[in-house]
């Protein structure tokens, strides 16, 4: 596990990487009626969508190649619960040479594919851009297997998206601010994993490109406090996560006059909000209206988007000391800054630097006043 607090625009953001794979469980030993496998993933953690583990892992896909021909392709292996071994309707036996395994869940949601032949083994997928039909993928090989001598072929699972969950804060109680969105803009959506390298890789033509994707969610307006408060949740469930494609991303460059705008489609971070002064009600932003706008800032150098880690990034409103700002106005969905009722404010600060005087007092200015007194 790693953390990293990064001070941006006194905005505060904290990215944790965790291992992918750990096993948790193995399988009974015993007489094998076919092909089996026991399986393991990663750690459970506990989530309206579902990381997928060793024990909700009820099935996967399995392609055996071996003797220089597929000897059976895309075959769905099921959980047996009284074995705890991992089996097929119709079962495949031992053959008198080595077999390479190659498995894989298939999400229900987004584009997935798969090409595994002889000459190479590979997946595709674009995940969904909706984050609650988002899924993990997980996926194992094993080569030069012969049939054991108890129990079954073991496969270890490793997750191959990059996992991501947004948490906010605010530590000045002079304003108030109230979220009810979240996304992450102009990523790689699509990506083909290797299997020879263990490897996602994002489509080239898809990072930062016009055809990059957007991640972005609505959901129950939420009122910031002193705290961290996960804002990818819906009411009171137990929140989302996105589940994206492995990439080096290149961030938005916010001090850029030309690109205010974002033209070159740079990566950013961004939260809908309303924000307003406690007393008195004064709307910072957006400056007109009580519908709330995007802020963005650009994704900092630790968030990577590695393969198989989870970053926990965390946004810190006005800073650790109270005196922050509040990020940018999105460059490409800017809402009112100025209150002109326009949305030309793209890239604009939000808020400024805390007010602060130079104060002096003027000296007396001495004047004399003879005055004489006829009586």
């Amino acid at each position: 596990m790693k953390k990293t607090i990064v001070l941006l625009a006194g905005i505060a953001l904290m990215a944790a990487g965790c291992t992918k794979t750990e096993v948790i469980t193995s399988g009974t030993e015993g007489t094998q009626k076919g092909i089996g496998f026991s399986a393991y993933t990663a750690k459970p953690t506990k989530a309206a969508q579902v990381d997928v583990t060793t024990s909700n892992l009820t099935s996967f896909n399995v392609t055996a190649i071996g003797n220089s021909a597929v000897y059976f392709d895309d075959v769905t292996f099921k959980k047996d619960e009284t074995t705890t071994y991992w089996e097929s309707d119709t079962k495949y036996f031992w053959p008198a040479f080595a077999l390479d395994f190659y498995a894989y869940n298939t999400p229900a949601k987004g584009i997935f594919s798969r090409d595994i032949t002889i000459a190479g083994q590979t997946l595709t997928f674009t995940p969904s851009e909706t984050l609650s039909e988002q899924e993990d993928l997980v996926v194992a090989k094993t080569t030069g297997q012969t049939e054991p001598a108890g129990g079954a072929t073991v496969l270890t699972f490793s997750h191959c998206l990059t996992q991501v969950v947004v948490n906010a804060l605010s530590t000045n109680s002079n304003y108030t601010v109230v979220v009810d969105g979240v996304k992450l803009a102009n990523l790689a959506g699509e990506g083909t994993y290797t299997f020879s390298e263990n490897k996602m890789e994002a489509t080239a033509a898809h990072k930062n490109s016009a055809t990059s994707s957007d991640y972005d969610e609505e959901f129950t307006a939420k009122t910031l406090t002193a705290s961290p408060k996960e804002v990818m949740r819906s009411g009171d469930d137990d929140g989302g996560r996105w589940y994206l494609i492995p990439q080096d991303v290149t961030s938005w460059v916010k001090d850029s006059d030309s690109e205010k705008t974002n033209a070159s489609h740079g990566t950013y971070l961004g939260l809908r909000v309303k924000i307003t002064t406690t007393t008195g009600d004064f709307k910072v932003y957006p400056r007109t209206g009580d519908a709330s706008a995007w802020m963005a800032i650009p994704v900092p150098a630790q968030l990577k988007f590695d393969q198989g880690k989870k970053y926990i990034v965390t946004i810190q409103f006005f800073g650790e000391s109270g005196n922050g700002g509040a990020g940018y106005v999105d460059p490409e969905k800017p809402g009112d800054l100025d209150g002109n009722a326009e949305t030309n404010d793209a890239g604009k600060k939000i808020i400024g630097g805390a007010i602060k005087f130079n104060a002096s007092v003027e000296s007396w200015d001495d004047n004399t006043v003879n005055v004489t007194i006829n009586l």
